[in-house]
């Protein structure tokens, strides 16, 4: 039972997306910030870097480039509605089992750390956190003026998904999820 739009729309991978569920280093990021890393998971093999990137772009919830958001009170976003598209062509995209790796580690630190986590409002050092194990790289990216609330386990299950069906075998490599209010997108 998904708590997330599924409504898949295959768009062309452009500059105006950053990374993608994939592999590598963000490429739209060229001026990124990090606060700190660890460690998480069962193994602590899934790197967490909290960050912030200058020149990251606004993401609509169809997928485009914006140039401001307004301003919108602080609030839970877990298990809001988000906007799913994949990246076309195929190729370049990570290994399902990597990608399984970070689901598996979410998963386990909602279970022995808790299910909810902040992530800090657009602007300042930590309004984006990475997870990135092996080929598998996923990030969630706060868009808006207040600190907001996620849940480990949607982002799991977006992970999940994403790696999935936004796969070389559905003609993909990777994609994102942008909240219908596009305060924050997973990617």
């Amino acid at each position: 039972m998904k708590l997330f739009s599924l409504t898949v729309l295959l768009t062309a991978a452009s500059s105006a997306f950053a990374a993608l569920i994939g592999s590598g280093a963000p490429s739209d990021c060229a001026k990124e910030q990090v606060a700190y890393e660890t460690y998480i998971g069962k193994d602590h093999n899934v790197k967490v870097t909290y960050s912030h990137c200058d020149d990251a772009p606004l993401v609509a919830a169809d997928g485009h480039e914006l140039s401001a958001l307004a301003k919108r009170q602080s609030s839970n976003v877990c298990g809001a509605a988000c906007n799913t598209f994949c990246f076309t062509p195929s190729g370049g995209g990570p290994n399902t089992g990597d990608c399984a790796v970070i689901a598996d580690a979410l998963l386990y630190d909602s279970q022995n750390v808790g299910v909810l986590f902040n992530v800090t409002a657009t602007g300042t050092p930590t309004n984006k956190v990475t997870m990135q194990y092996q080929t598998c790289l996923t990030y969630f990216l706060n868009q808006d003026f207040f600190t907001l609330v996620y849940c480990r386990t949607e982002w799991s299950s977006l992970v999940t998904w994403l790696a999935s069906d936004c796969n070389a075998a559905n003609n993909a490599h990777g994609g994102l999820c942008v909240a219908q209010d596009q305060r924050w997108y997973i990617q």
